[in-house]
């Protein structure tokens, strides 16, 4: 079978494809990611896919790839960013994608099949650490994870996915920092959810985006979601640099994303205020 090239148009036209057979899964926060990109009104990966390409690329110069773990998915956004970063090559990598539910996972399926390459899939919880027989990978991938992690648990997870590395393997990790939001524990206040809403309906009156969706039942998609997607800050890059030496992990560094590149974003939570990190380290044994 032939790769696919990445191309944007055909990953929009695969989740609107997908969504009849979403929304009775009735996964609130997966049902309103799709949705909510599909309008425009949140960006989802497209702010960030230009410079995870990037960094992906780097690393595949630095040492062959031939395996790749994506830790948590929220829709097949990371999965694509892979098949763009390495193109028609991405059929030669081992690449499995994991998250605690199978909505994600299913439209990981449906856009690699459409795509023309394999993905291996795992329900599971990130937490746990891998078996010592299952086999290591030379690059696990992550995108907003610990935002779902209350902070206790946050350094266990990322000890358990170094573990998943193969020696000199690499980690990838992005991840917002919120220093200066104030509570730790982030949910849209009342005048949010009638912003999101309001934006929404707005969207889909002017281009009538989804025409499979009320106005009503966009309504109560978006108030779920809103509902649903309630978050813990990460409160400094020092977390994340703390964890990623606590796992053992080598060459340990971690850098902003530029903000003049992120500055069209369109964040899932309106008015938030935060810098996104990238978090790159190896493993050394």
């Amino acid at each position: 079978m032939t790769v696919a090239h990445y191309d944007h148009a055909a990953r929009r036209q695969l989740l609107l494809d997908a969504l009849p057979a979403l929304l009775p899964m009735q996964s609130a926060y997966h049902t309103g990611w799709v949705v909510l990109q599909l309008l425009g009104v949140i960006s989802g990966l497209d702010s960030e896919r230009a410079h995870i390409v990037r960094h992906v690329r780097a690393l595949a110069r630095e040492r062959p790839i031939g395996s790749v773990y994506i830790a948590g998915s929220a829709d097949c956004g990371l999965l694509s960013v892979l098949h763009e970063a390495f193109g028609a090559d991405i059929a030669a990598l081992d690449v499995r994608v994991a998250d605690r539910s199978p909505v994600p996972l299913a439209l990981c399926r449906q856009y690699a099949g459409a795509m023309g390459f394999a993905v291996a899939l795992d329900v599971c919880d990130l937490g746990v650490p891998p078996d010592p027989a299952e086999r290591r990978v030379d690059l696990v991938l992550s995108h907003s994870l610990l935002s779902f992690i209350a902070p206790a648990a946050r350094a266990a997870l990322v000890g358990s996915l170094a573990a998943r590395l193969e020696v000199a393997g690499s980690l990838l990790l992005y991840q917002s920092v919120r220093a200066q939001h104030g509570a730790p524990l982030l949910a849209y206040s009342p005048e949010q959810v009638d912003s999101m809403v309001g934006a929404s309906l707005a969207a889909q009156r002017t281009a009538a985006r989804l025409p499979m969706l009320t106005e009503h039942e966009l309504d109560g998609i978006v108030r779920a979601f809103c509902a649903a997607k309630i978050t813990h800050a990460v409160a400094s890059e020092d977390e994340l640099l703390d964890s990623a030496r606590a796992a053992g992990l080598s060459g340990v560094r971690c850098e902003p994303l530029s903000a003049q590149d992120m500055a069209g974003h369109r964040p899932a939570t309106p008015e938030s205020r935060y810098v996104k990190w990238m978090l790159q380290g190896w493993r050394a044994a």
